[in-house]
Formats: C-alpha cells, sequence, structure tokens
C-alpha cells in the first residue's frame, strides 16, 4: 500500500490485514478484534492508500474483512499498478509509465536477492512432512532393532530420530533449543557410560547440538532494509550461548581425554562390558564356559555359578576371556 510502484506476480494474492499479536518466544498467534486497535490501524491503511493514489474502499476492509484480491482484480480496482511475471517484464512495464505525475524509467538496475539465515533454513527441512517421516521410520527402525539384539544404545538412537519430528511444531527458537538440551544429554550419557555405545549416542548428540545451536543463532537483515532491531540484546544471547557451550565443550573433552588415558577408546568400545547375555553352558563359580552377548559366542569365566540359558552381564574382562555373573 505504502509504495510508489505496487505490482504482483500471476497466482498471488494481496489482502487479509487483520492485525495479530504474536507471542516472540512461543511464536503463537492471537487475532486482535479489539475496535480501538482496529480502527486506528485501518485509518492508517486508508491514509497512506490516499496518499498514493490507491483504493482507500479495499484498504479499509482488508483490515475489518480480511478482503482478497487476485492480481488482476487487484489491478482492476487501483490497489496495485502493475501485473508482471518476472523482474524483467516489470521492468518494461515501469518503463515510461507516469505514475502520481511521475514518469519512471528504469535503467540497468542491480538485483540483490536476499535469501533466510541458514537456521531458518535447517528449520524448514526440518519441518519438511517427507523428512519428518524418513526420521520417525528410521528411529522405529533402529529402537525395534536395538530392543531385539539387546544392543539399546541403537535403541536409544532410534527413539531420538522418533522425538525429533514431534518437537517440529515448536518454533524455530524452542525447536533449536530442544535440539541443544537432547543433544547434551545424550552426549552426557554416552561420555558417563564410558563410550561403551559405540559412541553412537556421543555423534547423534554432537549433530543434535550443532544443530540446535544454528537454530538459535540471531540473524539480521542487510542493514539497508533494517528498520529496528535490538543489537545488544541478540549478541547477549549470541555470546551466552557461546560461552555456555565452549564451556561445557571443555568439560566433556576433559571427559573423553580421562577415558582414553585409562583404557584405549579401541578396547572399550570392543569389549561388552556392562552388556546382558545368555549363558550358552550350566558354568560353576571360577570355572570357564560360553555365554552370547551381542549375537556372538564368548569363552567366560563365571564368579558366581549360572545355569544354562539364565541370563548373565559381564562385568569385566581377564584377557580374551569374559568376566560374568548372573544378571540381577
Amino acid at each position: 500500500m505504502s509504495t510508489t510502484i505496487a505490482a504482483m506476480a500471476p497466482g498471488t494474492v494481496i489482502g487479509s490485514c487483520e492485525p495479530v499479536e504474536i507471542n516472540p518466544i512461543t511464536g503463537q498467534e492471537v487475532f486482535i478484534n479489539e475496535s480501538k486497535i482496529l480502527n486506528a490501524i485501518s485509518q492508517y491503511f486508508v491514509e497512506v492508500a490516499e496518499f498514493r493514489g490507491r483504493n482507500a474502499t479495499f484498504a479499509h476492509d482488508c483490515v475489518f474483512y480480511n478482503t482478497n484480491l487476485g492480481p488482476e482484480d487487484a489491478l482492476k480496482y487501483g490497489v496495485i499498478n502493475f501485473v508482471a511475471t518476472d523482474l524483467d517484464s516489470l521492468f518494461n512495464e515501469i518503463n515510461g509509465s507516469t505514475i502520481s505525475g511521475v514518469t519512471y524509467y528504469v535503467i540497468n538496475p542491480k538485483v540483490t536477492y536476499y535469501q533466510p539465515g541458514i537456521g531458518y533454513q535447517v528449520y524448514e527441512v526440518l519441518i519438511n512432512p517427507t523428512i519428518q517421516d524418513l526420521l520417525a521410520g528410521i528411529g522405529l527402525f533402529l529402537a525395534i532393532i536395538g530392543f531385539a539384539v539387546r544392543h539399546y544404545y541403537l535403541a536409544g538412537v532410534g527413539i531420538i530420530l522418533m522425538i525429533i519430528p514431534m518437537l517440529t511444531g515448536l518454533s524455530v527458537n524452542w525447536l533449536g533449543l530442544a535440539l541443544l538440551i537432547i543433544g547434551l544429554a545424550a552426549i552426557v550419557i554416552d561420555v558417563h557410560a564410558g563410550f561403551t555405545t559405540h559412541a553412537s549416542l556421543f555423534i547423534t548428540g554432537m549433530i543434535l547440538t550443532v544443530l540446535g545451536l544454528i537454530l538459535l543463532q540471531p540473524t539480521y537483515s542487510p542493514q539497508s532494509w533494517l528498520i529496528a532491531t535490538n543489537q545488544v540484546e541478540a549478541r547477549i544471547v549470541l555470546y551466552v550461548l557461546i560461552t555456555f557451550v565452549g564451556g561445557f565443550g571443555g568439560l566433556i573433552a576433559a571427559k573423553v581425554i580421562g577415558i582414553i588415558r585409562t583404557r584405549p577408546l579401541s578396547e572399550r568400545l570392543y569389549w561388552p562390558i556392562n552388556d546382558v547375555g545368555t549363558a550358552v553352558d550350566d558354568i560353576n563359580k571360577d570355572e570357564i564356559g560360553y555365554v552370547r552377548v551381542r549375537g556372538e559366542y564368548w569363552r567366560a569365566k563365571a564368579l558366581e555359578s549360572v545355569r544354562k540359558g539364565s541370563r548373565v552381564i559381564v562385568v569385566d574382562v581377564d584377557g580374551d576371556t569374559l568376566l560374568v555373573k548372573p544378571s540381577t
């Protein structure tokens, strides 16, 4: 309404200007129906339309009645100046045209394209129904396989993947915060478990943490387009996030280094310590037999007598022999 030259492309619509109050944190929208606000906004629209020589009646109706017009009707009723299929056709329409007593020409224009920040691009991918179905399907498959073969870390990764589509109804900032919390929790769990999950939770947590930080980063419009923004507040949020993630990353790095120094990572990943399996033989205390863990047969020494077919837990390793006891 306020531009000197207004144009629409085929297949677009103009109208529906009822004011909406948006919660900046949750993104929740609430329509405003108070006459004091509606009258003020409507009159402002009318004044702007009349100043630009446009249809003031439409300006009023699109606020009170959410009136909408297509490009041809908008041109017919004096809401816009041109209908154009692309920029070249728009420039051709403008060249030599007279609007409000002024004749306009466009010569060697410089076109600047603006795309949403990477955070919104990632958010758009995550809320894509195809991506959501893919994540949910893979998550369900991993959860079933993980519980079936008792590789519970796979089930954990699957559950995380199934949770992500449930969170995509949140606004970009809340989704980023949720992914950041889940990612950090997965990292903590894997580090606390000594990477016995083959680092699957750690890697998943790192990916979610990075996605969360991307979604949480503040975005700015080009300075030439900027009307108003709280730069100080945005910087404070960014610096707090950097400090928090940097400190937490340092703590995780210290834990990882401590674990690696205690025992080689490759060894901790290989031996099924704390895993639960099944006794293949009757094994008396301090005798040798075989157990099945992770779907494989292992030579095992019983710290307490176990019966064939009973569940056992691996408590340690002696050379190439597992030390097991009955699982409670």
